[in-house]
């Protein structure tokens, strides 16, 4: 299944991708890869570097995916995925060895056009393979802004649509869910860990 939720650029959708991630996480059966695409870091906006972080999460995630992994270095001399074709049959073989995935994007809408493009190809594809075999094994969630050339692709996909006002609560909750745990960590006053609360907000509603 492939599901995508769009979001105005005042919902604070990477603290939405954030909390969703936090909470598919903890569902045993599934085993969790994702990703934060972020405009103008070649580090986070490229099909190599998506590929790179959902394998990398995924490893984390299941032990018996080392064994995969290390093949392909010793194939190919190196583990940083030099070539789309080695990220993608690593991927899917990935994906094999598990029962049930669930890959989530933010930020596709941050990515380039022309790799907005293979990555949904990829993961379309994927879908399809992993579902035509085992129906249910692979679910994907993209984030992002409502794009063209997003939505046509993904026009058959599950579709929520999300404005400023209808996660605001929830994106508070989270914010101060970990605004504890930092102040527990750092010692920090409750004026202190309430301003950085605040911040998150002000970013989140998109303000800053």
């Amino acid at each position: 299944m492939i599901a995508r939720a769009i979001a105005d650029v005042f919902t604070g959708k990477t603290v939405l991708a954030s909390y969703i991630i936090e909470q598919v996480c903890k569902i045993p059966e599934f085993d969790v890869g994702w990703f934060y695409c972020k405009f103008g870091n070649s580090d986070k906006s490229t099909f190599l570097a998506v590929l790179r972080g959902v394998i990398a999460q995924l490893v984390k995630a299941n032990g018996q995916l080392y064994p995969h992994v290390l093949a392909a270095k010793n194939t190919t001399g190196d583990l940083k995925l030099i070539s789309h074709k080695v990220g993608k049959d690593l991927l899917a073989e990935c994906l094999q060895v598990l029962e049930k995935t669930c890959i989530i994007i933010d930020g596709l809408d941050e990515c380039d056009k022309d790799v907005r493009g293979e990555i949904i190809s990829l993961f379309v594809r994927l879908v399809k393979e992993r579902n035509d075999a085992i129906p249910g094994s692979l679910r994907i969630l993209f984030v992002s802004t409502d794009e063209a050339d997003i939505r046509k692709p993904l026009s058959k996909a599950v579709c929520l649509t999300l404005k400023g006002t209808d996660n605001f609560s929830e994106m508070q909750d989270y914010a101060r869910t970990w605004g504890k745990r930092i102040q527990d960590l750092h010692s920090l006053t409750d004026q202190k860990t309430e301003e950085i609360v605040s911040e998150v907000m002000k970013r989140a509603d998109g303000k800053h």
